[in-house]
């Protein structure tokens, strides 16, 4: 379970500091504007039951370590040398043969696990992990529906029934982070088609809302979470020359705004206030979809407004709330939280936000991980263990693409 004390500390310290603005050099996706600079409201953040001494001078609180740092680079090497141990030598693919039998999903698994190859430094043509890579991503674009399929450029593998849209927008993005080292290799151009199709696909497939369901087609429903996938996903394919309608970047954009909750009704919870919603009129909110609603609208470029103070905000709420009472207060999710929260603060200008929260997060896991250098895929509800949900595949690569972050490998998630 997470350090929640060490988080409690860590937010009470950021009080000192208020400046929120992003990095100003960030490319962004055509027809997204840069509005300004943000400015937190963390100056005074909210404490949940009794306030505790700034941890200003705690030793503890030092800064994420950088590119060069021991113990954080050999524990990526021993996840990534493993999960080179867990691809499967007939196609390419991740074995998921661990998680529970209907949550087996290969294809996002994959395309996670081609992520953390590439932000440990390997690419299609060089480093230690060079032919995993290549294998993953010719998994990936063996998995390309072709114009004779029922969705032309639709990422599926057919035994794969739990992926899906996630899915498809995850092996996107794997596919823009590889095209970007190698577009004129024959590989790099097969890789380059397929890009094409899948965003081709992603546009024809948007509902009406502006927003994205689960199937390859276009839907009356809609989810926030598949829709940060597709999203990010546009967002890579834009940064390696991928022609993206900016009418349906500026329509998904327009759709997570709307799944904010910036104003109460009566009645309504007001710890909910800042927060993302999984669907509108969905009153469900988590850390999780509200960091990912916030980097992947950092992603497209938007970086300003009551959105941004309010959304950090309930996060940080939330934290607290966790660090006091853990027990019943814990991520359904931790793997797929802790890597969107690490790009929603990385994302910020003031790195101590993201260093507060990144250092305790990072010890632990450090102290987690199992000797042949994986991790168990474990998540807590009321206290109570549950293994083995996705897989510890999963599970490592989610940690390694936490872990690799400040080392700014990925184009996509550059400061």
């Amino acid at each position: 379970m997470q350090l929640f004390a060490s988080v409690l500390v860590a937010s009470l310290l950021l009080a000192t500091t208020s400046s929120m603005a992003p990095v100003p050099d960030r490319p962004l996706i055509a027809g997204v504007q840069r509005t300004g600079s943000v400015t937190g409201s963390f100056t005074e953040p909210i404490v949940v039951g009794p306030k505790i001494q700034s941890g200003a001078d705690d030793p503890e609180l030092r800064p994420y370590p950088s590119e060069g740092d021991g113990e954080r680079v050999e524990s990526i090497r021993r996840a990534l040398d493993w999960l080179a141990s867990r691809q499967e030598s007939r196609d390419g693919s991740m074995a998921v043969g661990d998680a529970s039998a209907d949550s087996r999903a290969p294809l996002a698994i994959t395309a996670f696990t081609a992520l953390a190859w590439m932000a440990g430094g390997s690419t299609l043509n060089r480093g230690p992990h060079q032919q995993n890579v290549t294998r993953a991503i010719e998994y990936l674009l063996a998995s390309v529906q072709g114009d004779a399929d029922p969705y032309p450029g639709f990422i599926e593998d057919q035994g794969d029934k739990l992926s899906r849209t996630h899915g498809h927008g995850l092996a996107t993005l794997a596919l823009a982070e590889a095209y970007t080292v190698s577009p004129g290799t024959p590989l790099g151009r097969k890789i380059g088609e397929a890009l094409k199709a899948a965003v081709n696909r992603i546009e024809i497939s948007q509902g009406a809302e502006g927003g994205w369901y689960y199937e390859a087609y276009r839907s009356i429903q809609h989810e926030g979470s598949v829709t940060v996938a597709l999203l990010q996903a546009l967002r890579a394919a834009d940064d390696v020359g991928v022609h993206v309608n900016p009418d349906t970047i500026a329509r998904a954009v327009d759709y997570m705004g709307k799944l904010q909750i910036l104003e109460l009704r009566q009645g309504e919870d007001s710890s909910k206030l800042g927060g993302f919603r999984y669907g509108l009129g969905d009153p469900k909110t988590s850390v999780a979809l509200t960091a990912a609603g916030l980097a992947t609208l950092q992603a497209a470029g938007v970086y300003s407004g009551p959105a941004f103070e309010e959304g950090y905000d309930y996060l940080w709420r939330q934290l607290l709330v966790r660090s006091e009472n853990p027990i019943g207060n814990e991520s359904p999710f931790p793997y797929y939280e802790r890597f969107y929260l690490s790009q929603a603060l990385w994302h910020l200008r003031d790195t101590k936000r993201y260093r507060a929260w990144a250092e305790p997060e990072m010890r632990e896991l450090l102290g987690l991980q199992l000797a042949n250098g994986s991790w168990q895929d474990v998540r807590y509800a009321n206290g109570m263990a549950q293994r083995n949900l996705y897989g510890a595949v999963y599970a490592t690569a989610c940690n390694v693409l936490f872990l690799a972050l400040p080392d700014d490998t990925l184009p996509v998630f550059h400061r």
